[in-house]
């Protein structure tokens, strides 16, 4: 048997485990190593050209470490650093983001509305103030109300997805009504899935939110199932950071069940040692 095929996949945190297990159920079938830039998170308040950084040089790792596929899961690196990412990997490998599948699927939900669809946005202010959702839903013809809401990953990231914490700063970002026509809303960033039945709660209930972890695994699968790729083996999970924490090691046995094998991959300490690379 060959080996399965891999699929890449990285953000700065434990927010891209919700797609990373999205993936798992939908291709049980694969393998996937998942890196965690635990060392410099969150990206949503570093600049466009930091992103771009971390994103190409964890790209070009997840090649040495065997991925075929490569998942940006992270708004934050998807709205900002996509075509560096592109560029790091080469024309042959697909590189998927958390972006373009989402405002695909609000393109399907608007045909079925005799009017414009109106959607919501929050995201981290990296992905809100570089309107990419803004422009991609506006050529729609969707009427798009966005916020930032920066506190929510670092909260998220530090444990406190359930709570008053979470909750107090939904009260300070969602509690003005602000969001309450729209007829879709999507959390644009992969940690807040974490929280979706408290982002609810601020809606109306005839407010559909969206689940991006899902509609990403379906991108991937549809990716990937092509006829070219062989899948055989044993499927495998690898979880790599940059920075060991407490924090990402619950996280993944939060959504994978039991303790996972984390490793420390201090990629950018490589980087000081061999900067040419």
């Amino acid at each position: 048997m060959s080996n399965p095929l891999k699929i890449g996949i990285f953000d700065s945190g434990i927010g891209g485990l919700t797609v990373a297990r999205a993936i798992e159920d939908t291709l049980p079938g694969f393998s996937f190593v998942y890196f965690g830039d635990t060392a410099h998170l969150p990206y949503g308040e570093k600049s466009a050209r930091l992103i771009r950084h971390y994103a190409s040089r964890i790209s070009h790792h997840l090649l040495d470490w065997g991925s075929s596929v490569v998942v940006v899961a992270c708004n934050s690196a998807s709205s900002n650093a996509l075509d560096a990412v592109r560029d790091a990997v080469g024309p042959e490998v697909p590189v998927i983001d958390v972006i373009s599948p989402v405002v695909d699927e609000v393109a399907r939900l608007a045909l079925g509305l005799d009017r414009p669809i109106r959607v919501g946005v929050i995201g981290t202010r990296a992905t809100i103030e570089s309107g990419v959702y803004q422009s991609a839903l506006s050529t729609l013809g969707a009427e798009v109300k966005s916020r930032a809401t920066p506190l929510l990953a670092s909260a998220i990231e530090e444990g406190f997805a359930d709570g008053n914490v979470s909750f107090a700063l939904l009260e300070a970002y969602l509690g003005d009504g602000h969001f309450g026509d729209v007829n879709a809303f999507i959390l644009g960033c992969t940690h807040y899935p974490l929280i979706a039945d408290s982002i609810q709660s601020f809606l109306s209930p005839s407010t559909q939110l969206l689940d991006t972890p899902a509609i990403v695994a379906k991108a991937v699968a549809a990716a990937i199932h092509d006829g070219r790729q062989v899948v055989g083996g044993e499927p495998e999970r690898q979880f790599f950071v940059s920075d060991l924490t407490a924090a990402f090691a619950a996280g993944a046995k939060r959504f994978f069940g039991e303790d996972v094998a984390l490793s420390a991959r201090p990629i950018w300490r490589d980087q000081e040692r061999n900067p040419s690379t």
